[in-house]
C-alpha cells in the first residue's frame, strides 16, 4: 500500500509542476514555485518579467560580488544571492544586426580578462517578443562564490539599447535556462509613460 501512495503523490506533483509553465503561472525551479510579474526598471523606460521572490541586491553584497566598475546598474537577485539578474543601459545606439557585432566584442574581452572562461553557446540575431533585436551567450565562469553559468544579452530597442546578465550555479542551469529565455524575450521599450 505504501507504493501507491508514494505513486500517487508523484502522480499529484508532476500535474502541480506541468500547471506552472509560464511566467503568467509561476515554474518550478528545484521544488520552489517561482513567480513573475512586470517590472520597469529604474530610471527607464523598459519593462519585462522578473521574479516577485528577488530583491534588489544590496549594495554592500554588490561590492563583493561584483567588484568591478563596470558591475551592473541594477541587480535583482534571490535571497540567497545566488541567481542574479543585472542590467546596464548601454549609452550607445546600435543599427539592425549590430547586436551580433556587439555580443562578438563582448564574448572577445571577456575570453582576454579571463582566459579559463568557457563560451558554451551563443544565439545571434533573435528578436524578442516586441519586435527587438536581441543577442546572447552564454558562459561558464568563476565568481567569489565558486563556480556559476551566465548569460549576456545585448537588446536593441527603438531608442535603448540594454546589456542584461544572468548567473545561477550550474547545478540549476537547466532549470533556468528556459526562464530566463521568457524573461528577456518579454523586454519592451515604453513610450507612453513619463
Amino acid at each position: 500500500m505504501k507504493y501507491y501512495d508514494e505513486q500517487i503523490l508523484e502522480a499529484r506533483w508532476e500535474e502541480e509542476r506541468r500547471k506552472h509553465t509560464t511566467l503568467e503561472t509561476g515554474i518550478y525551479v528545484e521544488d520552489d514555485l517561482i513567480t513573475f510579474s512586470q517590472v520597469i526598471l529604474p530610471d527607464t523606460k523598459i519593462r519585462l518579467y522578473l521574479p516577485e521572490q528577488f530583491i534588489p541586491m544590496p549594495e554592500s553584497v554588490k561590492e563583493v560580488k561584483y567588484p568591478s566598475i563596470n558591475a551592473p546598474d541594477f541587480i535583482i537577485t534571490s535571497l540567497d544571492s545566488t541567481v542574479n539578474f543585472g542590467f546596464n543601459i548601454l549609452p550607445v545606439q546600435l543599427e539592425e544586426g549590430d547586436t551580433k557585432t556587439m555580443s562578438s566584442q563582448f564574448r572577445n574581452a571577456l575570453r582576454n580578462v579571463n582566459p579559463s572562461i568557457r563560451i558554451s553557446e551563443r544565439v545571434d540575431n533573435t528578436a524578442a517578443d516586441k519586435g527587438s533585436e536581441m543577442s546572447w551567450f552564454g558562459f561558464k565562469g568563476y565568481a567569489l562564490d565558486g563556480q556559476n553559468y551566465n548569460r549576456m544579452y545585448i537588446i536593441r530597442m527603438r531608442k535603448t539599447v540594454l546589456h542584461g546578465i544572468f548567473n545561477c550555479p550550474p547545478r540549476v542551469k537547466d532549470q533556468w535556462e528556459g526562464i530566463v529565455d521568457q524573461c528577456f524575450q518579454s523586454v519592451e521599450e515604453l513610450w507612453d509613460i513619463l
